[in-house]
């Protein structure tokens, strides 16, 4: 079999690829930049204002740093008015927080007591949403550097100048000068999300490469599944993204690109299970050459030279995919090819919201933050909300708790702070500090907490190295410092340790340039911040913790809620066939809540030791596998019809999902009798068939996230009675046995579901209709524990009714042909 060896130019292509699928959008790159800038330029700005006022510059540059790095990393707001207003609390906030400090500066008992309550003010105004958050760090900030730069009361009328250049100066180059575009952020993100499916067909193509059972071939497995979850993570953000101000001219080609992003997504992961002997082919090699090397042209073309001369059925579908996927992407391009020439990727307050009535405004799936998924806290908020809203509330919410935590915490770390050094105490208050700030748990606190402890003592090295060589030239330091900067903020989100470690070697150059550097300094600088550390971890496990095993479990049914949605979306389209967007708008809501799963259940798939937690790795793929199958399930019920086993079988389903997250026990067994039933349509063909697999694989996962073993009630047979129209019909459903027995007798749900317990065996089930016009139904049919019968199918009246007949005891007789239920369809539980 031919292999091309890749050229230079191939290899330099694909690095860039890998670098752009690395971060999508760019937003990491993008947003280091701009605050690299808005730093540089804000110096400069700053010391050209001071040498014109005749003031020492070195307060003013500093300060002025401090509210670009800010303004420039932590305002989200969607229009440029929202972030004007945004930069001007912050400003206030700092402001005030000065103010505060400036107040209590000669009483030290006064003002450690206000460094307690300002730090609580500070996380506890974090329930107002981001703009709070912005103020609430702006606050903290203010009060921080007038410590560190022991501001005098004389001195905030200056301040306060220098603070108001900076913001005008920032608000200058950020919303005028330099505005973000949402148009090409998102088409940024679109490219980066062809960067990885490219990355997925080379790593099929090396998975061909290495014999099963192999090291190389488990590593190449390893990787394949880690990049199906990043390409589910990029299609979420691009998903994200759609509901920005000004990404795409309309709603509609919002919805054509999710769609074309969703299909590009279940055909790649499709195309990643080709079995065996597909890429035997040399033409179906070549197409996957094509994809890894980004030639979508080729992709269709190669695509459609396989399905011209190859009959295999492995290279075909191979084929067949990789022809999806050029489509795909020829659809968002197009869609993006209509986009509004000339929009800056803000609108103006008043239209950045649809107004009230458009009913068919687009909503993403997931809310962006800085152009990156959401962290825990959205999850973890809705585990501290309170359980009855009329009662008084019996947990306190995440916001307070966090605050009491940062509260104790900064009390403590002044304690011992003040112990190692009363003039650099608050190191370890910020040290402290930052560890509840972005964290929701108390593991992602201690983690936190343990990165930063290990970036200082990194950077502490660097420093000490680094400082003597580059000595005290303000033409040499002051471009290491911006650098430092740039590697702070650009690695943050891949490694806080990293970052830290950024952030110390800057302080070193800082310290260096101010005449202060020494290796005390920087030694006691780590003390303080392994004491801040360190009370952070206790406080987050000590004082009302956070449990990461809560967390998780709070994320596990928020998926099952998403997913339980979703299947009713599936079922309602199945009896009303029409518009699918509510199809893929429900799977995109099951990837964000699939996400926060992720996120909360990954630490606890390592034990203290450092050892693998199998069970909790188990549930996570199981969560992956469930996503994934509900994804294509959603995609196979798009337009189509569906019969009585389909819909029973996704009602089903529905209803053990929702069960599981009201906390009713699901026994063993359930979804093994919905597969059951699923078996005999799955084994068809056409669109229906494929639906009926993918609910089948769905069902024969799902028992590892519902079922609670064998303790539960036995499980009852369980149904649903349509009318003619295929809505839910009120009936009263009665089961007799051979003899003439009445086993049960029920009336239906608002849904047209019932439930009966009743031995196994074959039994007569009669369907009496609660208003006049359908015929009653009546046949023999299996039943027993677990049972689920497709649905019901009541039958519109006949010009002559035609009697049926009744055991005793029954009531009163029938009229009306008996519908047969698709006996071969239904199995024992």
């Amino acid at each position: 079999m031919q292999r091309t060896v890749p050229t230079a130019s191939d290899r330099l292509l694909r690095a860039r690829d890998r670098f752009v699928a690395s971060d999508p959008g760019l937003v990491r790159l993008v947003s280091a930049v701009r605050a690299v800038l808005a730093i540089a330029t804000t110096l400069g700005v700053e010391y050209l204002v001071a040498t014109t006022t005749g003031t020492p510059p070195l307060v003013p540059m500093m300060l002025g740093a401090v509210v670009a790095m800010l303004a420039s990393f932590g305002i989200f707001d969607a229009t440029r008015a929202g972030q004007a207003v945004t930069l001007c609390f912050l400003a206030l906030s700092m402001l005030a927080g000065m103010g505060v400090a400036l107040l209590v500066d000669r009483n030290r008992i006064a003002s450690l007591t206000a460094f307690v309550v300002v730090v609580f003010v500070a996380v506890w105004v974090r329930r107002f949403g981001l703009r709070f958050f912005v103020c609430g760090m702006g606050g903290f900030m203010g009060y921080f550097f007038a410590l560190f730069l022991n501001l005098r009361p004389e001195m905030l009328p200056g301040v306060a100048f220098v603070v108001a250049v900076a913001i005008v100066w920032v608000m200058l180059l950020t919303l005028v000068l330099l505005p973000i575009r949402n148009d090409r952020v998102l088409r940024r993100m679109l490219r980066s999300f062809e960067a990885r499916l490219a990355g997925l067909a080379g790593t099929v193509l090396a998975l061909d490469g290495h014999a099963p059972g192999t090291a190389e071939r488990e590593r190449a497995e390893a990787r394949l599944a880690s990049l199906l979850v990043r390409v589910n993570e990029a299609a979420l953000v691009i998903d994200g993204q759609l509901g920005t101000p000004a990404a795409v001219a309309d709603d509609d080609a919002a919805r054509i690109v999710r769609r074309a992003v969703f299909d590009a997504e279940l055909a790649v992961t499709a195309l990643t299970r080709v079995g065996p002997g597909a890429l035997d082919c040399d033409d179906a090699r070549t197409v996957l050459t094509a994809l890894h090397g980004g030639r979508w042209d080729a992709v269709r073309e190669r695509a459609g030279r396989v399905a011209d001369r190859v009959a295999a059925p492995g290279p075909r579908r191979l084929a067949v995919d990789a022809t999806v996927l050029a489509d795909a992407r020829a659809d968002w391009t197009a869609a993006l090819s209509t986009v509004r020439a000339g929009t800056t990727g803000t609108v103006p307050e008043d239209t950045a919201a649809p107004t009230v009535g458009e009913a068919a405004a687009f909503a993403p799936a997931v809310q962006l933050f800085g152009g990156n998924l959401p962290g825990s806290a959205g999850t973890v908020t809705r585990l501290h909300r309170p359980p009855d809203p009329g009662r008084p509330a019996s947990r306190l919410s995440l916001t307070t708790r966090q605050a009491v935590q940062v509260a104790v915490a900064t009390a403590v770390a002044i304690a011992v702070g003040d112990a190692l050094s009363e003039q650099r105490y608050y190191w370890a208050v910020l040290a402290a500090f930052i560890a509840f700030t972005g964290t929701a748990t108390v593991a992602e606190t201690v983690r936190k907490a343990a990165h930063r402890i290990v970036g200082t003592m990194i950077g502490l090295v660097g420093a000490i190295a680094l400082v003597p060589v580059l000595g005290p030239d303000v033409a040499v330091v002051l471009p290491v410092i911006l650098l430092s900067i740039f590697g702070a903020l650009y690695l943050f989100r891949l490694s806080y340790a990293l970052m830290i470690f950024f952030i110390t070697l800057m302080l070193g150059e800082l310290y260096a340039l101010l005449g202060t550097f020494t290796v005390d300094l920087m030694v006691l600088r780590l003390e303080e911040t392994v004491v801040g550390g360190l009370i952070g971890c206790a406080v987050s496990v000590l004082v009302l913790p956070t449990r990461t095993r809560s967390a998780a479990e709070e994320a596990r049914r928020g998926l099952l809620d998403a997913l339980a949605e979703l299947l009713g979306t599936v079922d309602r389209a199945l009896r009303r066939p029409g518009p699918c967007e509510d199809l893929r708008a429900g799977a995109r809501a099951l990837d964000a809540a699939l996400h926060q799963t992720l996120l909360l259940g990954r630490p606890l798939t390592r034990t203290w030791l450092g050892s693998t937690h199998r069970d909790v790795a188990h549930g996570l793929t199981a969560c992956t596998a469930v996503a994934e199958h509900a994804r294509r399930l959603a995609r196979s019920a798009e337009g189509v019809s569906g019969t009585p086993a389909l819909t029973a079988g996704c009602a089903r389903l529905a209803q053990l999902t929702a069960d599981a997250v009201a906390g009713r026990p699901v026994p063993a067994g359930s979804c093994a009798a919905v597969l059951d039933l699923l078996i005999g349509p799955a084994g068809g063909t056409g669109r229906g068939a494929a639906l009926a697999r993918e609910a089948g694989l769905l069902a024969a996962e799902l028992p590892a996230l519902l079922e609670t073993g064998d303790d539960g009630p036995v499980p009852a047979t369980v149904g649903r009675v349509r009318g003619p129209d295929g809505a839910p019909a009120a009936a009263t459903v009665t089961v007799v046995d051979g003899a003439g027995r009445q086993l049960d007798r029920v009336t239906t749900g608002d849904d047209g579901g019932f439930a009966v317990r009743v031995p196994s065996g074959t039994h007569l089930l009669v369907a009496a209709p609660a208003v006049a016009g359908p015929a009653p139904f009546g046949e023999h049919v299996h039943l027993g524990p677990g049972t689920v019968l497709p649905d019901v199918v009541l039958a519109a009246p006949l010009a002559r009714p035609v009697p049926v007949p009744v055991p005793a005891g029954v009531g009163a007789p029938l009229r009306g042909p008996a519908r047969a239920v698709g006996r071969a369809c239904v199995r024992h539980a």
